[in-house]
């Protein structure tokens, strides 16, 4: 029995330094980060820069646009009809003058909403001034340079589908990363459209952290180009030198995201963060200490 438990313990130790040995993927760097500021962190304006104005909307993607923002991140919901539209919430209750769930509605219904009626900053009212939800095709014809992050919402083979389709139809395959929460919707979409940059879904997110933190990334697959999470999760602290160095190992960029307060902006970029996803295109910037071009 000893004996029997000696062999056993040294060939778990044989095991456990191979996965510490055992080589990490060589970092693949993709076209869509070629057209990214050299030497500081992107800032992404999340929502479409949703501090600014009325979120994921024409104008507040226009507000972050002239702000300098170097990536435009928004939601995509899927109408009853198949329509792909720019919009956080599955309803339209919390910021339009209009109530339903967006896949019970079809997108002549979602037209005639007034995307700013509840919304106001720093006393300015968005409310009567013509805002839409718009669609995500007119959203990227809007912007024909602008990199973009665009954020699958439904768990859907076919918004999975139609995103790819949308994406193909505007020539924007080297300008857009999508992600997901969903692992899903986000295999579906990389089935479609392979060679689109993708972050990890909600699944490889937990698989990669988990990993890194305790020495073992090198041994997760993933085709992955970026890593998005919050500073925090479940209580796990995500800024921890570990999973930022493991990520950088593998040529996976890392971007937290929803980071609003200047001070959280700042130690994110003390970290090593790649990019800071924002509503304020502006503190971003500020943090940063450099001019927009």
């Amino acid at each position: 029995m000893k004996r029997a438990l000696i062999v056993f313990g040294g060939v778990m130790a044989l095991l456990v330094l191979a996965l510490y040995l055992w080589p990490a993927p060589k970092p693949v760097a993709h076209i869509y980060f070629e057209a990214a500021p050299v030497g500081r962190a992107e800032i992404i304006a999340h929502g479409g820069g949703q501090g600014h104005a009325p979120p994921n909307t024409l104008l507040a993607l226009q507000r972050a646009s002239d702000m300098g923002a170097d990536v435009l991140e928004i939601d995509v919901q899927q109408t009853r009809d198949g329509v792909l539209i720019v919009r956080h919430d599955d309803t339209l209750d919390r910021t339009t003058n209009l109530q339903g769930l967006i896949a019970d509605l079809d997108w002549v219904d979602i037209a005639r909403a007034d995307a700013g009626a509840t919304w106001i900053i720093d006393n300015e009212r968005f409310a009567d001034r013509g805002i839409t939800v718009p669609k995500l095709e007119d959203v990227l014809a809007a912007f024909p340079d602008a990199r973009w992050i665009l954020e699958i919402k439904n768990d859907t083979p076919a918004a999975a589908i139609g995103m790819c389709t949308a994406i193909r139809s505007v020539d924007a395959l080297d300008r857009v990363l999508v992600a997901s929460f969903h692992d899903d919707a986000m295999a579906q979409f990389r089935a479609v459209c392979p060679s689109v940059a993708t972050s990890m879904s909600s699944g490889e997110v937990q698989t990669f952290v988990i990993a890194a933190r305790v020495g073992l990334a090198r041994r997760v697959s993933t085709p992955a180009v970026a890593l998005q999470i919050p500073m925090q999760a479940s209580g796990l602290d995500l800024t921890h030198p570990r999973v930022i160095a493991a990520a950088k190992a593998r040529g996976i960029r890392v971007q937290y995201w929803t980071i609003n307060a200047p001070d959280d902006i700042s130690y994110l970029l003390e970290a090593g963060a790649d990019g800071i996803m924002t509503d304020y295109v502006d503190r971003g910037f500020a943090a940063l200490e450099v001019i927009p071009e």
